[in-house]
C-alpha cells in the first residue's frame, strides 16, 4: 500500500510529501533497496542528480543487476551527457533482457548508430510479438522512422512516424483524451477568464522570489536557453520540465472538469489561493533559491495565476519559426504531450499558442522577453547578454562555454544538442516535410 502511495504522489509531484515519508522510514532504521530506489526517483524528478546517482547506487550495491536500477540509472547518466556510462548500462540491461524495447530506444537516444543490423532485426520481430506493449512498438517505430530518415527515404520515415505517434496516443488513451480535452476546451477559452478567492498566506513571502519560467512551443531553444541562464554565478536551480503549475492547477479543477455531471456551459475557472499556494510548497519544496528555473513550456497559458503568486516572476519566450516549430514537434517522441502525435492536433494547439502569447505580452509587457533561436544562435554573445540583463542575473564570458560544463543536466530530447557548440540556424532542415502541413 506504501509502495502505491509513494507512486501517487511522485505522478502528483508532491515531492516534499515523498521525501518526508521515505526520510521518515530511513530514520526508522527501514532501510531496503525500495526506499533507495524511490529517493533516487524522487530526486531525479528534482533535478538533483548526485543524490540521484547516490541513492541509485545505494540500491545496485544491495541487490547488484536490478533491472529497473540499472535503467533508472542509464536515464541520469544520459541526462548527464555521460554517454559511455549510459551506454554500457543500457548494453547490459540488453544482455539481461533481450525483449527489453526501453534499452534499445535509450541506445538509438545516444545514438542512432548504435542500432545494428542484429538490434534492427530483434526489433522488427518484438514489433510482431503480442506480449509487446502498444508504447513499446511506438518506440520500436519511432526509431525505424530515424533509420528511413538516416537512408532519406522521407515516405518511409513518415510512414513509420505515424504510426509510432497513432499507437503513442492509444497507449494511453483516457489519458490523452482527457489532456486534449483540457488544452482545447478548457484552459484555451479560460486563460483571460480565471477567478480567485481567498488570500495567500504571509507566512512564506513570495514577492522575495524571482522565478524565470521558460515558455512557449517545444522545439524552439529552451533547453538552450534553461542552459545559458543556469550557467549564472547567482545561485540557481532549475527544476527543468517540472509542470508544478498545471498539476497545482488540477488538484482544483481536476475532478469538476472530468466528472460525468461536468456543466460546460456554466463552468467557471476558479481557484482559491491559499490551497494554490500550498500547492505550490508541496512541489517546489521550500524554494530554496530565490531566482529558480522552471522550463515547463506550457506556462504560456499560466501566465496570470503565476504573476498571482510570484509577482516578480520573468518569463523567456522562446520561438522560431512557425512551420519549423510544428515540423520539429511531429518528429519528436513526446508521449506526454498529448496534442503532439497528429499534425492537426499540433497546429490547433500552436495556433492558440499564439494568441494567447500575443495577449499576454500586451498585458503584461515587463514580465515577458521574446527570445528568437534564429537571433541568438547568430550572435550569442549578445542575445544571451540582454536576456541575463531581463532576469537581472550576472552574466560573464563562461556562459557560452556551457556545454563543457559537468554539471549541465536535462532530461528533455536535446540532452546531446546542449553539449555541442551553438551552430547556427539550419532554416533549410525542415522545408522538406512542409508538404504536411497542407
Amino acid at each position: 500500500m506504501l509502495d502505491k502511495n509513494i507512486n501517487e504522489y511522485l505522478q502528483k509531484g508532491e515531492f516534499k510529501k515523498t521525501l518526508k515519508i521515505l526520510e521518515n522510514l530511513i530514520k526508522n532504521s527501514k532501510q531496503n533497496i525500495w526506499l533507495f530506489f524511490y529517493l533516487g526517483k524522487t530526486y531525479y524528478k528534482l533535478n538533483d542528480y548526485k543524490k540521484s546517482i547516490f541513492y541509485f547506487r545505494k540500491c545496485n550495491q544491495i541487490k547488484p543487476n536490478s533491472p529497473k536500477v540499472l535503467y533508472n540509472l542509464a536515464l541520469v547518466f544520459q541526462g548527464l551527457g555521460r554517454i559511455n556510462e549510459a551506454e554500457k548500462l543500457f548494453n547490459k540491461l540488453i544482455d539481461i533482457n533481450s525483449d527489453d524495447v526501453h534499452s534499445y530506444y535509450g541506445l538509438f537516444n545516444l545514438n542512432i548508430n548504435n542500432i545494428t543490423q542484429n538490434y534492427k532485426k530483434k526489433l522488427k520481430d518484438l514489433s510482431n510479438n503480442e506480449k509487446i506493449s502498444l508504447f513499446e512498438k511506438s518506440l520500436i517505430n519511432f526509431i525505424f522512422s530515424k533509420l528511413e530518415k538516416k537512408e532519406k527515404k522521407l515516405k518511409e520515415e513518415i510512414r513509420f512516424l505515424s504510426l509510432s505517434h497513432d499507437l503513442s496516443f492509444k497507449s494511453n488513451y483516457n489519458y490523452n483524451i482527457q489532456s486534449n480535452f483540457y488544452y482545447k476546451k478548457i484552459i484555451t477559452n479560460h486563460f483571460d477568464k480565471i477567478e480567485y478567492e481567498g488570500s495567500i498566506k504571509t507566512n512564506l513571502d513570495f514577492d522575495q522570489f524571482n522565478p524565470i519560467f521558460i515558455i512557449g512551443l517545444p522545439r524552439s531553444g529552451s533547453t538552450l536557453v534553461e542552459s545559458l541562464i543556469s550557467q549564472s554565478t547567482d545561485q540557481i536551480h532549475s527544476f527543468g520540465e517540472f509542470h508544478a503549475i498545471n498539476m497545482s492547477i488540477f488538484d482544483q479543477i481536476g475532478s469538476l472538469i472530468y466528472s460525468e455531471k461536468f456543466d460546460y456551459k456554466n463552468f467557471k475557472f476558479v481557484i482559491n489561493k491559499e490551497k494554490f499556494q500550498d500547492s505550490l510548497i508541496e512541489r517546489y519544496g521550500n524554494i530554496e533559491n530565490k531566482i529558480f528555473i522552471d522550463k515547463s513550456l506550457e506556462n504560456f497559458f499560466n501566465i496570470d495565476i503565476i504573476l498571482q503568486f510570484f509577482p516578480n516572476a520573468k518569463f523567456l519566450h522562446t520561438f522560431r519559426n512557425f512551420n519549423d516549430s510544428i515540423i520539429g514537434i511531429y518528429q519528436r517522441m513526446m508521449p506526454d504531450l498529448s496534442w503532439s502525435h497528429d499534425i492537426k492536433d499540433i497546429l490547433e494547439y500552436a495556433n492558440n499558442y499564439k494568441t494567447i502569447i500575443n495577449h499576454f505580452k500586451k498585458e503584461y509587457p515587463n514580465n515577458i522577453m521574446d527570445i528568437n533561436l534564429e537571433k541568438l544562435t547568430l550572435d550569442k554573445k549578445k542575445e544571451s547578454q540582454k536576456i541575463f540583463e531581463f532576469c537581472n542575473i550576472n552574466w560573464n564570458n563562461d556562459v557560452l562555454n556551457f556545454n563543457k560544463k559537468n554539471k549541465l543536466f536535462t532530461k528533455t530530447n536535446s540532452f546531446l544538442q546542449i553539449r555541442d557548440k551553438i551552430d547556427k540556424y539550419n532554416i533549410n532542415k525542415y522545408e522538406p516535410y512542409y508538404y504536411l502541413l497542407k
